[in-house]
């Protein structure tokens, strides 16, 4: 009986010490998740509620309106096309009317081509139609013959 009753003492105790160590490990899990959060922000700072990234024009195709140098402001998400309804009017020859797509995801830049009849590319690579590809700083965005610079 003495026997027994130390094996359940045994059991008993060596499932509490299991039970205690999958709880530390997920607490330093938390805590390396943390960590690593507070390395991409500052301590008490934000996510941006404002994407931080601008347009600069290199090259104004046809579009009349479009001055090389100039620089648009971004939204987190942004349609660029012909139709008047996109967020950024783009009045180039060879830009369709709805045209790409340009996101942020809170990390980064995100450019998705829309199905477009030229085509989006980004550094003089083409981009798959309806796949979304990273843009980073100082990256080349080319919608018909107009060409933009990511500028953060």
């Amino acid at each position: 009986m003495s026997d027994y009753f130390s094996i359940n003492t045994l059991l008993f105790a060596a499932k509490w010490a299991f039970v205690g160590l999958i709880y530390s490990v997920l607490l330093i899990v938390v805590i390396a998740v943390r960590q690593e959060m507070s390395l991409r922000l500052g301590r008490g700072q934000r996510l941006p509620s404002a994407a931080p990234g601008k347009l600069r024009i290199l090259a104004n195709g046809s579009d009349p309106n479009a001055v090389p140098g100039s620089v648009l402001p971004l939204a987190l998400e942004n349609t660029l096309g012909a139709a008047e309804d996109n967020d950024i009017l783009l009045l180039d020859n060879f830009i369709s009317s709805y045209h790409a797509r340009l996101r942020w995801d809170g990390a980064g830049w995100w450019v998705e081509d829309l199905d477009s009849k030229n085509g989006t590319f980004v550094d003089d690579e083409p981009c798959v139609p309806l796949t979304p590809r990273p843009l980073t700083a100082g990256g080349k965005l080319r919608l018909g013959d107009m060409v933009f610079e990511l500028v953060e």
